[in-house]
């Protein structure tokens, strides 16, 4: 009888040992610093990776080429954008409108663009030693990059970057677009696509009780020279 009875304490035994090994949970993720919810040890977070840097070069037209842009609402909304790489940061613009050339000369930093020099009337190239490019001061901030949505350069605020822009040499994805408003009622638009730079420009105004007038610049063409 003594035996039977050793014999069922020792089950007994056994089986409260297994059911408190059983009930003991192994240490959830967040535990002992083992694994958080972005899977890295210790809790830490993993390191962000640095945003890809972005070459301001990016913004604007190849070296040497002519842009042609077709416009919309206004006389002078068409017009060819000739691009001049003068040095490694400087380049020069010659906007012609039909009624006018208008030369920009931009320099170029590590992330951001300044206007540097803009004259009307400028039917020639524009020729400056390095000496004379580095003299010109800054007129205005044209770019900081990255673009940003809420960035706000000078009189312009950036609103999207991840749109698109149909013109009739391409349609372009990832599309930046920097707003200025010059008065309540009026608005302009320029959308900037990475390895071209301005591929279209809008003009907007709506008065009270009238039909919103719109003007817009498209790029149409590039031709090298």
């Amino acid at each position: 009888m003594q035996k039977l009875i050793a014999f069922i304490l020792s089950v007994l035994l056994l089986l409260v040992a297994c059911g408190t090994e059983s009930s003991e949970e192994p240490n959830s993720p967040d535990e002992d610093g083992k694994l958080t919810e972005e899977g890295s040890e210790n809790g830490e977070k993993p390191e962000e990776q640095p945003a890809a840097n972005v070459d301001p070069h990016d913004f604007f037209m190849p070296d040497a080429s002519i842009a042609t842009f077709l416009g919309e609402g206004n006389e002078y909304a068409s017009f060819t954008l000739r691009t001049v790489y003068m040095d490694d940061q400087h380049i020069a613009t010659y906007e012609d409108n039909g009624g006018t050339v208008i030369l920009k000369v931009y320099r170029v930093g590590e992330n951001e663009v300044e206007l540097v020099k803009e004259q009307a009337e400028f039917y020639e190239d524009f020729v400056a030693s390095s000496d004379e490019l580095e003299a010109l001061q800054p007129i205005r901030t044209y770019l900081t990059l990255p673009l940003e949505v809420g960035t706000v350069i000078e009189d312009w605020t950036v609103t999207e970057t991840a749109t698109t822009a149909k013109t009739a040499f391409q349609n372009f994805e990832n599309v930046s677009v920097l707003e200025s408003e010059e008065t309540e009622n009026t608005i302009n638009k320029t959308y900037f696509a990475e390895g071209y730079g301005e591929v279209k420009r809008e003009f907007r105004m709506q008065e009270e009780g009238q039909q919103e007038f719109v003007v817009t610049s498209v790029l149409e063409s590039i031709d090298l020279e």
